[in-house]
């Protein structure tokens, strides 16, 4: 009897873990079912929040872009033409000078006593050639007598005039108004004529050189407009005109060179500073222009928009990705050649989650 009733127990227990195993995996299959079909209606009903902008018409200015480096109209090294010792040291790094200001002084005495010198043999030789003419006239001498002290009054002149020369030789001045960007002597410093003393440089304008494409080149004209800055953004524009294209091509580049000088030139900007020039080249007027910031790229750079069309409820929107071509670009607006019309929304932020068909929820950018 003991017998039957363990085994009617393991009948039971065995029975019963069957049914558990076998009704688990139904729960949880439902349970997995659930879950999606709710994921399934979140994904139906998601709505992304974007703002939008309409194409316009705008007139915008087309570039030839290019880099350069800012340098000075007019620079050259100062150089002295006479030894001798500094005296007197005039002007710093930074001074402005004008033509013929003194920059520094030499020593000057043995050059002031060959002038004393000079004067008195020149005064003795004149007092000489006067006596001399007047007994010529009278004939009171020969004509080589008169011949000789002429000579002798001539040579005298010319040996003062060389004095005079060495004396103005110890001053040093400024060839032309300008800018002291670099001292390179020393008050009591001994020099030579080939010892650079300064290097002076006209600010005013400054130039900058860039180098065209030649097929570009034909493009430009002097006097044509370029604008200036020190980063790619043109946040600091500052403005400048074409002044010189050289008449030949470089046979190694094939590039022309541009000379564009800024008469206006801010406190930022030196000689050697580099800046990023564009070159306005035409202006036109944009059928489909919208900011910069609507557009997609690729890896591969290609250009697209998500516009917004009216969904299939009233009052619901929809995205569709267009592409497009830029043709022009200034100050964060592009233009572009695209199907779109004037008019039309188009994404400019949010757009990185969106595909077509998206729905969205609109607020226009003020």
């Amino acid at each position: 009897m003991k017998r039957i009733l363990i085994a009617i127990g393991l009948v039971v227990v065995a029975s019963v873990s069957v049914l558990l195993i076998t009704q688990q995996p139904a729960k949880a299959a439902s349970k997995a079912d659930g879950d999606g079909d709710n994921k399934n209606k979140e994904e139906k009903v998601m709505i992304y929040n974007v703002t939008t902008a309409a194409v316009q018409k705008k007139e915008l200015r087309l570039f030839l872009q290019s880099t350069a480096t800012l340098r000075a109209d007019r620079q050259i090294d100062v150089f002295a033409k006479a030894p001798g010792q500094i005296l007197s040291l005039n002007v710093e790094e930074g001074d402005h000078v004008k033509k013929g200001d003194v920059l520094i002084e030499l020593d000057r005495e043995n050059a002031q006593l060959e002038l004393e010198q000079a004067r008195v043999d020149l005064s003795k030789a004149q007092l000489e050639y006067d006596r001399i003419k007047e007994s010529y006239a009278k004939k009171l001498v020969s004509a080589e007598e008169h011949d000789r002290r002429k000579f002798e009054f001539a040579s005298a002149q010319s040996r003062f005039d060389l004095a005079a020369h060495k004396i103005s030789l110890t001053q040093v001045v400024a060839p032309f108004n300008g800018t002291i960007t670099a001292r390179m002597v020393e008050l009591g410093q001994t020099i030579q004529p080939s010892d650079k003393l300064f290097h002076l440089a006209n600010l005013t304008p400054l130039e900058a050189d860039v180098f065209v494409p030649e097929s570009k080149a034909t493009r430009l004209a002097e006097g044509q407009l370029a604008q200036l800055s020190r980063d790619d953004r043109f946040d600091d524009e500052f403005v400048g005109k074409v002044t010189r294209i050289a008449p030949v091509v470089d046979r190694e580049t094939g590039t022309v060179k541009v000379t564009i000088a800024v008469s206006q030139v801010p406190k930022s900007v030196r000689p050697g500073t580099y800046v990023h020039v564009r070159i306005v080249t035409e202006t036109m007027m944009a059928d489909t222009a919208l900011p910069k910031k609507a557009i997609l790229f690729d890896s591969r750079q290609n250009a697209s928009v998500f516009v917004v069309e009216a969904g299939e409820n009233d009052g619901e929107f929809k995205v569709r990705r267009v592409d497009v071509a830029l043709i022009a670009e200034e100050k964060g607006v592009v233009a572009i050649d695209s199907v779109l019309e004037f008019g039309q929304d188009v994404v400019l932020t949010g757009k990185e989650a969106l595909k077509d068909g998206s729905l969205i929820k609109l607020t226009k950018e003020s």
